[in-house]
């Protein structure tokens, strides 16, 4: 009775093989749709634990709420070891400052254990709009007042707040539709329904053959080698807009000290992998791994680099 209250609770990822077989799977609880880049993410990094730990990962999707489902859900999970939590710059940083009212508090509820991967976003019509340049687009949409919509994978998004930013700073009259996911979002915006979307660049890139979408710029400091043509936020003359996206992964609260130690050394090593970096670059994420010390550091400076943009901008979310 005694080595079984110590097993169930020892962190998962801290148990011997064996004993590992006999727990419960560890879970990774992501706020967006299944299919997406980000649950690829998800995917990937949860099959390299259980390679190179025997612990069994299941994700869990919980999308919608701008994400608010999953981290409410993470930060009422049991601190054991058996959950994690995909994060990203909307639900671990922006979301207080815009949504107060959101069910948690990302620096109360969370222990974070490690940033994974950044994402570039590249600004994107459809095809019918009748611009090549980011400034074409905005011209085109003042002089079309309510005609242009633009989508988002929910509320306090980058996608979201990109739209917001430019809404708000340039003067254009669009309205936001927020999805359950990105790749909602895309269909919509392949279909015509959408006319703008500040998209990630991992659900862009298979469109492109398609023809039906048109890219402005990307954001980040450099161009992106697969669209070598297109100019960068800042080339564009845009560099307020020139936002990226991370994705990282916490724990519950209160969990335990040694799980975060080594949950983040496993997950230093899995980035560090050739094979993995390929396959996320693919999906168009730059591994950017940041271990639980340095992570936090990161937050904390996020935090207070948003705060200034929010004040300095009064943005606000709408919708």
């Amino acid at each position: 009775m005694l080595r079984r209250r110590a097993l169930l609770a020892a962190p998962a990822l801290l148990l011997a093989p064996a004993a590992r077989a006999q727990q419960r799977p560890l879970r990774i609880i992501t706020p967006f749709a299944t299919g997406g880049a980000t649950d690829a993410l998800a995917r990937i990094t949860g099959t390299r634990i259980t390679a190179l730990t025997g612990q069994a990962v299941v994700v869990e999707a919980r999308p919608g709420a701008g994400g608010d489902l999953a981290m409410q859900a993470g930060a009422a999970a049991e601190p054991d070891g058996h959950t994690l939590i995909l994060g990203s710059d909307s639900s671990m940083v922006r979301n207080p400052m815009l949504r107060p009212t959101i069910p948690y508090d990302p620096a109360r509820d969370f222990a974070p254990i490690a940033r994974l991967v950044i994402s570039w976003y590249a600004i994107v019509v459809h095809a019918s709009v009748p611009a090549t340049t980011v400034a074409e687009f905005i011209a085109w949409a003042r002089a079309h007042p309510g005609v242009a919509n633009f989508g988002s994978a929910g509320p306090g998004t980058l996608a979201h707040v990109i739209g917001e930013m430019m809404r708000q700073g340039e003067g254009i009259d669009m309205q936001h539709i927020p999805f359950r996911g990105a790749s909602q979002a895309l269909q919509e915006l392949v279909a015509g329904r959408l006319q703008f979307y500040a998209v990630s660049a991992g659900g862009l890139l298979p469109l492109l053959r398609e023809g039906s979408v048109r890219v402005l710029a990307v954001t980040g400091p450099v161009r992106q080698p697969s669209l070598p043509g297109v100019p960068t936020m800042i080339e564009a003359g845009y560099p307020a807009y020139d936002h990226s996206a991370f994705y990282s992964l916490s724990a519950p609260a209160r969990v335990s000290p040694a799980f975060i130690d080594q949950t983040g050394a496993l997950l230093g090593t899995i980035m560090a992998e050739p094979v993995t970096a390929e396959r996320l670059q693919a999906l168009a994420f730059d591994p950017a791994f940041l271990g639980p010390e340095a992570f936090r550091a990161f937050l904390a400076a996020e935090r207070l680099r948003w705060r200034d943009i929010i004040a300095r901008t009064g943005l606000r979310l709408e919708g």
